[in-house]
């Protein structure tokens, strides 16, 4: 069983895959069970449906949180196979950087989304980071190999219209993950074979074929 570290907002107590919440930060969890994390749940399960959800709550009534709130969810994180930070700060704070480095060397995989600009987690060494790639469909995976990111992903879920881009992108990436993890690959080999087979090479070009990249 592959158990996943997902931290973003709450999910339903009753969601099929969860085997623990828990809240970071104090706020009313009831109004956002079933919005953004229960999209990047559906996602991650698409690509590996027996995975098992460890919910770290750093959003709970409000879409506002902070670096040592994100920091401890990381700690907290830690015995989990994989981690998928659903989301991207501006600042890259010490103690996150610490506690991500910290998960890292535990042997986890770690996956956030990224953009043109540095965010963190992402931008952390270890991390893997991941954006949108229109190329992607929800089971297939681009390697781009770009300063911000180096995968792509499929940046949309049909059943949740309203939640799209970068951290979807990651999401389903992080099910593309647990799904090696979940045949037996250690996450560094994971990750390598993931690079190695991409269905995608190289960086999306509107009207153009994406050139191939060695290796």
């Amino acid at each position: 069983m592959i158990r996943v570290a997902l931290i973003d907002g709450p999910l339903r107590p009753d969601h099929p895959a969860l085997v623990r919440r828990s809240v970071l930060r104090p706020g009313d969890t009831g109004a956002a069970e079933g919005g953004h994390a229960a999209a990047m749940a559906a996602a991650l399960l698409a690509g590996c449906p027996d995975a098992r959800i460890e919910n770290l709550v750093v959003f709970a009534g409000g879409l506002t949180t902070n670096a040592a709130c994100v920091a401890d969810a990381m700690e907290d994180a830690r015995g989990a196979d994989l981690v998928l930070c659903a989301f991207g700060m501006t600042r890259a704070d010490p103690a996150l950087a610490l506690a991500t480095a910290r998960v890292s060397e535990g042997g986890a995989v770690i996956a956030a989304p990224a953009r043109g600009a540095p965010v963190f987690p992402a931008a952390f060494d270890g991390v893997v980071s991941v954006q949108g790639d229109a190329r992607c469909g929800p089971t297939d995976w681009s390697r781009l190999d770009l300063p911000q990111a180096r995968f792509g992903a499929c940046p949309a879920l049909a059943p949740h219209p309203g939640v799209a881009g970068a951290s979807v992108a990651a999401a389903h990436f992080a099910g593309i993950v647990a799904r090696h993890l979940a045949g037996g690959a250690p996450g560094v080999d994971a990750i390598a074979l993931i690079a190695r087979t991409a269905p995608h090479q190289g960086r999306e070009r509107r009207g153009l074929a994406a050139a191939p990249q060695p290796g």
